[in-house]
């Protein structure tokens, strides 16, 4: 057993503890309060000067896929083909990233993966934690959703290798006729299944009548000839995994959704930098974000009107909206810094707080494990010297899963900051 003891513990879904301990075995939290006695034997780690924080998510992040000191090496962007969903950046995450180490230095322990947005449809992303030297061991949920994109990131790589899609019409003719492809396909194995349901039901009417050798009235249907393409898509389709497209411009955002709405499937907002100017709509669909990265400049035409007010302005709307870095975009170990520029510019303080941990625990549909601390959660735990929101504030200690992964003064030479 692990005892931490704070000078102050922010849980973030309940109030402010003072002069706090946590309690941790096996990888989980067992107690939060104050006034606990800490049984004979158990390892004390002495944090009476720091505050305690939940380990902070990034819902939205290429680390492990764009890595880090080695030039423009890169496996997040399968960019030959416009739909692409069977590939999975599972399969090109590496764990040994330095963005990994770093995000784990800024307090970043769990992080959802994404494809790159070359494409129309580009892959299945995945949650993992930020420490681990083998990939089974970090993985947290293997299927997060399948990135999509629209606006300019398709039509641009696409239109330099002068195929479909060039322009917007393209992005949404080639999605929309993937969808509808995609339904086919599961169509034709809804009506095999129900042939063959018949058939083995006409199978065994025969064995229990003795008539085994009675010649069957059906003949036994084909079956179908299998596609990943369109198997990948069947979990969106049954909405056990939502779509998370990339969007920033308004209407391209209006877009993402009115398609969703077509095919009914979940969706997700990835960058949402135009959100502010539609909020009502949001809301009425209830379309959670993800918001950044607002750290980096304005690159193309679609996030010129992005701001830092973004944040402030859909979170005080009751919109489900969590921070992103788009890492490599903008470094992911700086996401305090950003959560702090949103307060600044009119995100609560609590929001600040939210939007760092349990919102994008929320988005990615793993609050029960992550994101606040509570009894029963992973042990993912910051320990600041100073208030998260100080951008002063340095990090001391950082726990996953219990296990002590970074320690400011233990990795001072790991030229992490």
């Amino acid at each position: 057993m692990k005892v931490l003891m704070c000078d102050k513990i922010i849980p973030v879904t309940r109030k402010i503890i003072n002069q706090g301990h946590i309690f941790i075995e096996n990888g989980k939290i067992t107690k939060v309060g104050e006034g606990y006695e800490v049984p004979q034997g158990a390892e004390i780690i002495d944090a009476k000067d720091m505050i305690a924080f939940p380990g902070i998510i990034d819902a939205h992040s290429h680390a492990s896929v764009f890595e880090e000191e080695i030039g423009f090496h890169q496996d997040g962007n399968e960019s030959t083909d416009p739909i692409t969903p069977q590939v999975r950046v599972i399969d090109a995450i590496n764990p040994k990233d330095r963005g990994l180490r770093r995000a784990v230095s800024g307090g970043v322990t769990c992080i959802c993966v994404a494809p790159g947005s070359a494409n129309v449809v580009g892959g299945h992303m995945t949650t993992i934690k930020t420490h681990g030297m083998l990939l089974s061991e970090m993985i947290v949920t293997q299927k997060a959703g399948i990135k999509c994109a629209f606006g300019e990131n398709p039509k641009r790589v696409y239109g330099a290798q002068k195929k479909m899609p060039n322009t917007r019409m393209g992005n949404l003719a080639v999605f929309r006729q993937f969808m509808v492809d995609v339904q086919n396909y599961m169509a034709k194995w809804d009506a095999y299944n129900r042939k063959m349901k018949v058939y083995l039901r006409e199978q065994k009417e025969n064995e229990i009548n003795g008539d085994k050798e009675k010649p069957s009235k059906l003949s036994e249907p084909s079956i179908p000839e299998r596609n990943l393409k369109y198997e990948a898509m069947i979990d969106v389709f049954q909405k056990k995994i939502p779509l998370r497209a990339h969007a920033h411009q308004a209407n391209d955002i209006v877009t993402a959704v009115e398609l969703a709405k077509e095919f009914d499937v979940n969706i997700i907002i990835e960058h949402c930098s135009e959100g502010h100017q539609i909020i009502d709509y949001l809301l009425k669909n209830q379309i959670p974000a993800l918001i950044g990265p607002t750290f980096s400049h304005r690159s193309k035409i679609e996030t010129r009107f992005k701001t830092w007010t973004t944040l402030g302005k859909l979170y005080k709307a009751g919109l489900l909206v969590g921070l992103t870095s788009d890492h490599p975009v903008s470094p992911l170990q700086f996401q305090t810094v950003y959560a702090a520029i949103a307060h600044r510019e009119g995100l609560s303080e609590q929001g600040a707080f939210e939007v760092l941990t349990i919102n994008g625990a929320k988005i990615l549909g793993i609050e029960n494990r992550v994101g606040s601390i509570e009894v029963g959660k992973d042990a993912d735990i910051v320990l600041f010297e100073g208030h998260p929101l100080d951008t002063r504030s340095k990090i001391s200690k950082v726990f996953i899963n219990g296990n002590p992964v970074f320690d400011r003064l233990r990795d001072k030479d790991e030229n992490l900051f």
